[in-house]
């Protein structure tokens, strides 16, 4: 896909005011990350870059304002070295993403030929002109993000309960999902084996129920389970089943029918990427930075809170900007937004829409005079 130049000249404009109010939170040991950019219109990224302190960063993006703006999960002893091996891996922080778009009734697309702006459907080629320009608009409804949210907070629930993890962060992605980043030192060492260990553990692969609670009597059809002191999977399973099943209350146990127990088991599992997680080279977006798919940023959450799904909350940029469409779209729900165009036209739309549909070129940016660039409150 060519972004068109106007596009380009426009969206760097926005983008830099916004990183010239200076928003992004610093990580720790900036100095020792590898600093990446993906520039606008670009598909390959600016990578092995690195820098003293947070305003030459600035200073460096305010020349080549970035679409993507990413910093290294790991340490390093020489974070520019464009050798992986000459880097100095001194330890990584723990990952885990979470798609929002991965559950069940929520991979819901609708696809678009860039080239000539017909509707396709599922494919790599457009049938109509050949072009393998296919601009994918994914239809997440509000559950989605409840789902990704619950199974983000079982993970921060069993990452501080299980594993003693106490340095977590948990951001949305300014996308489609969640990002946690654990920073204890007893996880920060992991080599990629011992994360995929907890990758398994979580995900549950393999796992022999029988082994971590074996079944009792003479048809092996119950469980029981110490009211106070079960650790691990065993108090997970615990707790869900005093408040799902019917259970036996046996004073300092609880006995419960092992059929049930099976089935409360799936309650338990968390969907995650095992590649990002095992990745101890990862790059990670900086919070408060602009996620160039979207036009949102970044955001910082916090896990005793609930998470509403009003995307409008992580908007930078407000206001309406005229654009002229390049394709037909019928009406559809974009970032919770509900919106339609015709080729050719010319009309005023939401300036975080104009930037979605901008970005991925579906849509010409005539005029941004009149939004305004926000500076997030986090």
């Amino acid at each position: 896909m060519s972004l068109p130049e106007q596009n380009k000249k426009f969206l760097a404009e926005i983008i830099t005011l916004y990183y010239s109010k200076r928003p992004l939170k610093e990580p720790s040991f900036l100095p020792k990350r590898e600093i990446a950019i993906q520039p606008i219109g670009a598909k390959s990224y600016i990578r092995h870059l690195a820098f003293p302190s947070i305003i030459r960063l600035y200073e460096y993006i305010k020349s080549k304002p970035p679409l993507h703006l990413y910093y290294s999960s790991a340490i390093y002893e020489n974070p520019s070295a464009e050798s992986m091996d000459t880097k100095t891996w001194l330890g990584s922080e723990l990952l885990f993403d979470i798609d929002a778009d991965h559950y069940p009734g929520c991979s819901d697309a609708i696809n678009i030929c860039s080239n000539c702006g017909s509707i396709v459907e599922a494919s790599d080629k457009c049938p109509k002109c050949s072009s393998e320009d296919i601009v994918k608009i994914p239809l997440l409804k509000p559950g989605c993000f409840i789902m990704a949210w619950n199974d983000a907070l079982k993970i921060i629930d069993i990452m501080e309960h299980e594993f003693g993890a106490k340095q977590i962060e948990v951001v949305f992605s300014g996308h489609r999902g969640f990002h946690i980043k654990i920073s204890d030192k007893h996880l920060f060492y992991l080599d990629r084996d011992e994360r995929r260990a907890i990758i398994d553990y979580l995900m549950l692969k393999d796992i022999m129920i029988e082994k971590i609670i074996p079944p009792i009597g003479r048809k092996k059809n119950r469980a029981l389970f110490l009211k106070e002191r079960e650790y691990g999977l065993r108090a997970r399973l615990r707790d869900i089943a005093l408040k799902t099943l019917n259970i036996k209350d046996l004073g300092l146990v609880i006995e419960v029918d092992y059929d049930a127990l099976r089935k409360i088991l799936e309650l338990t599992k968390v969907e995650i990427d095992p590649v990002v997680t095992m990745d101890i080279t990862r790059l990670s977006r900086f919070i408060n930075s602009i996620n160039g798919k979207a036009g949102l940023y970044v955001c910082r959450m916090d896990p005793d809170e609930d998470f509403k799904p009003d995307l409008t909350r992580f908007e930078v940029f407000r206001g309406k900007i005229l654009v002229k469409s390049l394709v037909d779209l019928p009406e559809i729900t974009i970032l919770g937004k509900n919106i339609s165009l015709k080729k050719g036209e010319k009309k005023y739309i939401d300036a975080t829409l104009a930037f979605y549909l901008g970005v991925k070129g579906l849509v010409e940016i005539i005029n941004i005079k009149d939004i305004e660039v926000i500076k997030p409150r986090n």
